[in-house]
């Protein structure tokens, strides 16, 4: 049977199968478009909802908090919108003990300590705003982002993998050591170990450490303010589309490329080299850029990139803290 459909394939014109795979895969694709688009018009959770955007605001913060030089008076807009989506989640009645809501409350408490210290007076607008913060919460405390130094940060790497685990966090600050490729190789080695469906290895790494090229891709990806500039290297995951059989095998490459950068991730971590993902959700032509400074062939999709270098003696890390494994799991027994 498949020799037959092989057969058949090959004697179609190039026009007509491409029009019968174009809509095979608007057929399979289109029950996830409609899922997509009808949780932004119709799903009224604004639970949901305000928890995310608490979690994206209050992450810039904390972000901007653990810069390698923290710049006064950062993110204005930010810290404005976040000050009123919790006074949003307050009027919600949503419960103040949720992750979301006393990170966001503790990292403005943050933001107003940092500024506190170095004696730098904020604008009128965000130091009004801040003031509810100030006074209306005084008792919700989060947890504070982390200062470390090199030795502590990396005590575990030789520990029981929980410990290991555990002490990993994404590192915004490198040193401008140079990161041999043999220790790279080693770390892609240890990668190539995750798990790939049906062993297809779709898995691919750009290793870019051209000053040049690293500016170009970082200029295009949204998030690398502040530290992207120090990474010595970046490593842009990428996944084979061919290695997928049809259409119904369309989330593959980013499943089997998410357990791949996980595994690289500790992989850096074991070798003492600090690493922070990079999102990789931009528009097509942005895509299509890096695609020209990598010379990325048109059957590879660009999954994430990852900065990463050695620490420096003494840096910060943002807490981000976890949900409870309970808060996440259900329960089928």
């Amino acid at each position: 049977m498949e020799a037959l459909k092989r057969k058949i394939r090959n004697k179609l014109p190039k026009g007509t199968l491409y029009f019968y795979y174009l809509c095979t895969a608007v057929k399979a694709c289109l029950p996830d478009i409609k899922r997509r688009v009808h949780d932004k018009v119709y799903n009224n959770s604004e639970s949901d909802k305000v928890k995310r955007d608490l979690t994206l605001s209050y992450h810039i913060i904390e972000k901007g908090l653990t810069m390698p030089v923290p710049r006064p008076g950062f993110g204005k807009a930010v810290v404005i919108g976040l000050v009123n989506t919790i006074v949003k989640y307050q009027k919600l009645n949503l419960p103040e003990a949720e992750l979301e809501f006393k990170q966001s409350v503790s990292v403005l408490k943050e933001y107003i300590e940092f500024h506190k210290s170095i004696y730098y007076q904020l604008d009128q607008e965000v130091t009004a705003k801040l003031d509810i913060i100030e006074t209306r919460f005084k008792g919700i405390e989060g947890i504070k982002q982390i200062r470390t130094n090199k030795d502590e940060y990396f005590q575990h790497i030789q520990k029981p993998f929980d410990q290991f685990c555990i002490s990993r966090y994404s590192v915004r600050n490198y040193t401008n050591q140079e990161i041999s490729l043999p220790v790279l190789y080693e770390c892609i080695e240890l990668a190539q170990k995750s798990p790939s469906f049906c062993n297809r290895q779709p898995t691919r790494v750009k290793i870019v450490k051209s000053a040049e090229k690293k500016k170009a891709i970082l200029d295009i990806q949204n998030g690398n303010r502040g530290f992207g500039d120090l990474a010595e290297t970046l490593l842009v995951i990428t996944s084979v589309i061919s290695t997928t059989k049809d259409i119904h095998e369309r989330n593959e490459n980013h499943l089997n490329g998410g357990m791949f950068s996980m595994t690289l991730l500790n992989a850096l971590h074991f070798h003492k080299i600090a690493a922070c993902s990079l999102n990789w959700s931009v528009s097509n032509d942005k895509d299509v850029k890096i695609r020209e400074i990598l010379n990325i062939p048109n059957n590879e999709v660009v999954l994430l990139i990852i900065s990463c270098g050695y620490v420096p003696d003494e840096f910060s890390v943002a807490s981000s803290p976890r949900k409870k494994a309970e808060e996440i799991t259900v329960e089928h027994l």
